[in-house]
């Protein structure tokens, strides 16, 4: 299996209050098994769930890196305004704050959200839960609160067969 081959994962994760789950089909990225969008004027605030196989060596701070240089291809502006480890030894995980600026001019702030789940071979054969929440700035700060709830709820659902992935 290559690094970021996507794979199935049964998850479990609360949808917040004013979200609507909609087709991950059209999120135009490989990995993404959830997308839930918060409708409004201007720019759709959205929250997605990418789930991918990542049996490299690569560091949360690389696979971070991997995930701006990504999105800074498609921006006209971008800047890492923060980035914090979380988690522990044996679940690490990480999270970035973006401030971006599209080829339209629109400013965006995104929160990415990386978790790990160890694989059956240890810490190298580990699964990668990237969480992103995007919004304008000001949206961004009334909605936060709203990802940080989802964030909190992700969990890998014992006793499912794989791809019965769904909001609880």
């Amino acid at each position: 299996m290559s690094a970021g081959e996507t794979v199935s994962l049964p998850l479990g994760f609360a949808v917040p209050d004013g979200w609507t789950p909609v087709d991950p089909a059209g999120a135009g990225a490989p990995g993404v098994a959830f997308v839930a969008v918060h409708r409004e004027p201007g720019f759709t605030p959205n929250i997605t769930l990418g789930v991918r196989q990542r049996p490299d060596p690569a560091t949360l701070p690389e696979i971070a890196d991997e995930a701006a240089e990504r999105l800074g291809r498609t921006m006209a502006l971008l800047d890492v305004v923060s980035r914090h480890e979380v988690g522990n030894a044996a679940a690490p995980g990480l999270t970035q704050v973006l401030r971006m600026r599209t080829g339209e001019g629109a400013d965006l702030v995104q929160t990415q959200v990386f978790l790990t789940v160890p694989g059956p071979d240890g810490p190298v054969d580990r699964v990668v839960l990237e969480l992103v929440f995007t919004a304008e700035p000001e949206a961004a700060q009334r909605l936060v609160p709203d990802f940080r709830r989802f964030a909190a709820s992700v969990h890998v659902r014992r006793n499912h067969p794989a791809g019965e992935g769904e909001p609880q």
